[in-house]
């Protein structure tokens, strides 16, 4: 989506996007904490201690809290650069084969189109494992019956689809349609997919150590519960609300963070993989029917002019 598109309170409106419902109970709680203490103080109870602003100060809270968004965002950030290398390589790739892979007959052609194609299941494979889901029929379009079975069989189907090409390449080099420098090139290709995967995978799998996760969450509940004593005494009523207001804040950015840390999901904030991926489809599916070989009479024509020269 691009932002700029919507208008502003079409933005402040957005709360599927927001982190709101995930923290609304929270904020509730606290604001309900806050009634308690109001109504304390209304009946003389000692509720009003300001001291208890000094318990945890802003600066250390607010600084906490910008490293751990900052870490999210970078995790996040960096997801999305490896996806991208990931897509770009495979178009890449894809091109690759269908300029430089030449075809005596028919047969050859279609192993190179099918060849093509089992990029994009290498991505849809890619996407599958991020998400730790099976294969489904989402990559079985752009395999054999055969493949998805041993797909359905193997836990690293990413690992699996990368043999193929790289056993693809190796026949290649063996009948001589491609030399020995090309067919090097090409499984360094395949490999740099597989390591920038590695990459999101290790994203996917070392969350932001849990202590320090807990330990945030234990000095924010401290702090938006010692809320309500600070302002009781200036606020009366209004301690509620801005009670609310506060711990929305502040459990609002610690949510944010949480939300992002792994942006391989189906949240609304995490990364759009499945748009990436058609998007990528699209691509290569252009590239295969801007080739004349899969055009009978543009063959012909081919095979023609091949022998006038």
């Amino acid at each position: 989506m691009n932002y700029r598109e919507r208008s502003w309170f079409y933005m402040v409106f957005d709360f599927k996007s927001s982190v709101i419902p995930n923290i609304w109970t929270r904020v509730l709680v606290i604001m309900i904490f806050a009634l308690g203490v109001t109504i304390a103080h209304g009946n003389n109870l000692p509720m009003s201690q300001p001291i208890l602003g000094s318990i945890i100060p802003g600066i250390v809270l607010g600084l906490l809290l910008v490293f751990r968004t900052n870490t999210a965002y970078d995790r996040y950030w960096e997801g999305r650069k490896l996806i991208g290398l990931i897509s770009k390589n495979c178009c890449i790739m894809a091109k690759n084969i269908m300029v430089f892979v030449p075809e005596n007959n028919s047969e050859d052609y279609s192993k190179k189109i099918y060849h093509i194609q089992l990029l994009i299941a290498l991505f849809m494979a890619i996407k599958l494992q991020l998400r730790q889901e099976k294969v489904n029929e989402e990559i079985k379009s752009y395999i054999s019956e055969i493949q998805y079975l041993q797909l359905s069989r193997t836990k690293n189907i990413s690992l699996q689809i990368t043999k193929w090409l790289a056993t693809y390449f190796d026949e290649l080099a063996k009948n001589n349609s491609i030399n020995q420098l090309t067919l090097i090139n090409w499984n360094k290709q395949i490999e740099e997919i597989y390591i920038y995967f590695g990459g999101c995978e290790r994203i996917a799998s070392t969350p932001i150590p849990k202590a320090y996760s807990i330990h945030l969450k234990h000095l924010l509940l401290i702090y938006c519960f010692a809320t309500p004593f600070q302002f009781v005494a200036e606020l009366s009523w209004w301690t509620i609300p801005v009670a609310g207001t506060i711990s929305f804040a502040l459990l609002g950015v610690e949510a944010i963070g949480l939300e992002i840390e792994n942006p391989f999901g189906y949240d609304y904030n995490d990364l759009p993989l499945d748009n990436i991926a058609t998007k990528m489809t699209e691509d290569i599916q252009e590239l295969i029917n801007s080739g004349s070989f899969n055009n009978s009479e543009l063959w012909q024509g081919l095979v023609s002019l091949q022998q006038i020269t």
